[in-house]
């Protein structure tokens, strides 16, 4: 087994060829700690228009009011920060915005890693869209809430028509031929899931995991945020997994995964990886400490990304980068 030269935040010297970590979320410990300096950035500058309905998204899917020349001059900030990433999430679909590729195209341009959170089904599956998003630099992440059970992932979305599933794994085929998956010499791999666990789909972990350690892929398993839809009072809370469930989960993932040679904690929010996400930018431009706490700190309109930073770190000090342990602060503690 050959590892990464490179220790990485919480998970250190990974296997190669497993996709254990990210191209934009490969950072380490050294990188990390410094509080001056920014790291992952959620950033909505997207459309708020999405061709689904998952009943467990977390945004309001808010209409962009952040004009191009507007999100660039963020993008500065956040790069003058010395930011290692920015994971563009959307209130909807990012790829459909008109302004999609200008945006990613500037952010590889400033020394940032785009990293695109998306169905992959609406735009993945455009040959020459994909070859683009590919030359920008640009890593992927594919909303996978089912790999094997279309039911279940059409459900979650939403679909009537029952496409979703099967467009989504066209494209994850095309991203896969294209290169995204590609074996780097320091783990990191361009193309992952992120895979959202209920009652419904926890079977599929260990198979989801095996796949994506075969191919290449990162994936992140996530529980419930205490955010968006799924903290609204109507949720089904028949869905979520129960604590012990969730020690099974993570069982399973750490037997897994040290088949694989791939030997790290346990985190209370994704399994595979600690969370680093730290300053979330709506499209108003209005600012939040992360997808979990979705208390508005300040806007970009009347506030630098500095002085935002610097609120966030005073008013929630366990996002301090300095003692900051990878687990998030917003869902209960491992038992």
């Amino acid at each position: 087994m050959q590892y990464s030269k490179i220790s990485y935040f919480k998970i250190g010297r990974v296997p190669v060829g497993i996709g254990a970590v990210l191209k934009g979320w490969n950072i380490t410990e050294t990188v990390f700690r410094d509080r001056n300096r920014l790291h992952i950035v959620d950033f909505r500058a997207m459309t708020g228009e999405c061709p689904h309905n998952c009943f467990h998204c977390f945004t309001d899917k808010k209409k962009r009011t952040l004009t191009r020349k507007e999100i660039f001059r963020v993008i500065d900030q956040i790069a003058a920060l010395g930011a290692c990433t920015i994971d563009y999430l959307g209130e909807g679909e990012p790829t459909i915005d008109p302004d999609f590729f200008p945006i990613i195209e500037y952010t590889t341009k400033k020394g940032v890693q785009p990293v695109i959170f998306t169905d992959a089904a609406t735009k993945m599956r455009d040959r020459d869209f994909v070859r683009r998003t590919f030359d920008s630099g640009a890593s992927v992440v594919v909303k996978c809430d089912s790999l094997f059970n279309p039911g279940y992932q059409n459900w979650v979305v939403g679909d009537l028509k029952d496409r979703y599933f099967q467009e989504r794994n066209e494209a994850v085929e095309l991203l896969i031929r294209e290169g995204f998956n590609a074996v780097d010499r320091e783990g990191a791999t361009r193309l992952g899931f992120d895979m959202v666990v209920s009652r419904l789909n926890m079977d599929e972990v260990e198979k989801t995991l095996r796949y994506c350690r075969e191919n290449n892929l990162w994936i992140v398993f996530a529980f419930y945020l205490p955010a968006g839809r799924s903290a609204g009072k109507d949720f089904d809370r028949t869905l979520p997994v129960t604590e012990s469930e969730k020690q099974e989960i993570r069982s399973a993932i750490d037997r897994i995964d040290r088949e694989y040679g791939f030997i790290h904690p346990m985190f209370n929010n994704f399994g595979t990886m600690p969370c680093m996400e730290l300053v979330q930018i709506f499209g108003n431009g209005n600012v939040s400490p992360c997808p979990g706490n979705e208390t508005v700190i300040g806007n970009i309109g009347t506030h630098s990304i500095r002085e935002i930073l610097d609120s966030i770190l005073r008013r929630f000090p366990a996002h301090d980068p300095v003692s900051f342990d990878g687990h998030c602060p917003y869902r209960p503690p491992l038992t």
